[in-house]
Order: C-alpha cells, then structure tokens, then sequence
C-alpha cells in the first residue's frame, strides 16, 4: 500500500467553483476503482477568513491538494491521467503517513470536515541534517504541536520521492485540522481562548521549537476545506 500527495493546479479557464465542483462531483468516478482513499482538500471560499494564514514561497501556490492510497503507484498511469484531465499541472509524492490525531465524527466521509484544515509543504534547511531534522520534528515538536495548538486532526506525511521531475525537494508534507474560528482567532488556533497571557506562551514555544527544523523561506501554507470521498 503506498499513499499519494499531489498538488493540482486548475485551468485558467475554470473559475474555482467549478474546478471545485469538478473534484468532488467527479473524481470519484474517474479513479474510484484505482484507489482504497480519497481525500481532497481546496483552497475554496469557505477557507478566505484564514488567509492571512498562508503562506507561499512557491507561486502560484496549488488550489487543491488530494490524498490517495492505492495498492502501488507501478499501477497508476491511468490515474495521473485523469487528474491531468481537470488541472492545468499536478505535482505527486509518495509519502509515508503518520496519524498522530483522528477524528473521524469531525471529518465524516462524503461531507465537509468541521472548521479548516492547514497543510503544509517542508524544505529541510542545509544547516541541519536529516537525521536531526527528523529527531526535531518526531521527538520535541510533535508533543509541542499537540500541547500549544487547538488541533483535532495531526498527520505527518514524510516525502519517500516525487512523481515529477523538478518538484521542491519537500522532506514533509503536514496537515492539522483546526476549528472554524481558528481561522481568525489566535487564542483559539493556540489553545487559549481568553487568555492572552497563554496565548503568547504558546505561540513562543511554538515558533523556538519551529525555528530549529524550518526554513521560513521554503514553505508552503494552504489552509484548505477537507473532504474525505473514499
């Protein structure tokens, strides 16, 4: 079983909408038989609070990221295909998953997750290694990440190879669910809600632990709706 990222960029003749309309109403049909997964998350209008969130030192940043899982990527030829079909140019990873937190009742199958769901693209900076890079990120900032944020969604997707030649050279792929008024409210994304005094701690520990792994100049933020298909 492998799982699959890629980030889809839509036609420029296709408004969001539509492209939007495009993935959820007919994705499905066109891979459902190739794939045990489907997860598609869009950058949509239900998500525009949140954009003072993003981030982006790739542009034009994706409008929608899918997961997928399928027996082996030997076999998905016909499968890119399709999604070249309904976008203007995909970019794949195999990743290795890690679900750190779940919660299915948030993200039922076939219908919109509750509040947003941030992903993330990672660069691992040249002065730190990978070994170390992974240490950091498994056995300090995880606990942090859990302990300072209102999170009820955590996986860590760490990049086996890209599918295309010349993709960023990402080391991981992260993606954290959060509720709808984290999109604006800082004291509900860092788990202190009228308390600002928590707030400010929370988000110090937060930035010192991502400031030792992350290189602010090679990431990717996509806050993005979450649909769980298949």
């Amino acid at each position: 079983m492998e799982k699959l990222a890629y980030q889809l960029w839509k036609k420029d003749d296709d408004s969001l909408e539509t492209f939007k309309e495009t993935l959820l109403n007919n994705l499905s049909n066109d891979i459902g038989k190739m794939v045990s997964e489907l997860q598609i998350n869009i950058a949509d209008a239900d998500v525009e609070p949140a954009n003072d969130l993003a981030q982006s030192n790739y542009s034009p940043s994706p409008n929608a990221v899918i997961f997928i899982k399928v027996k082996s990527y030997f076999f998905t030829d016909n499968l890119e295909s399709c999604l070249k079909k309904v976008s203007k140019k995909i970019q794949g990873f195999v990743v290795s998953e890690s679900i750190i937190l779940d919660n299915e009742e948030k993200s039922p199958l076939g219908l919109r997750a509750e509040g947003f769901s941030q992903i993330v693209f990672l660069e691992k900076p040249k002065k730190i290694s990978s070994f170390d890079w992974f240490d950091h990120w498994t056995n300090y900032h995880t606990k942090i990440a859990i302990q300072t944020q209102s999170n009820f969604i955590y996986v860590q997707n760490t990049v086996v190879r890209p599918l295309q030649k010349g993709s960023p050279s990402f080391i991981a792929i992260v993606e954290e669910c959060f509720p709808s008024e984290a999109m604006t409210n800082p004291e509900v994304f860092y788990d202190a809600e009228n308390n600002p005094g928590l707030l400010a701690k929370h988000a110090q520990i937060m930035m010192d632990s991502c400031e030792k792994f992350i290189d602010f100049k090679k990431i990717e933020v996509m806050p993005t709706s979450r649909y769980r298909i298949i």
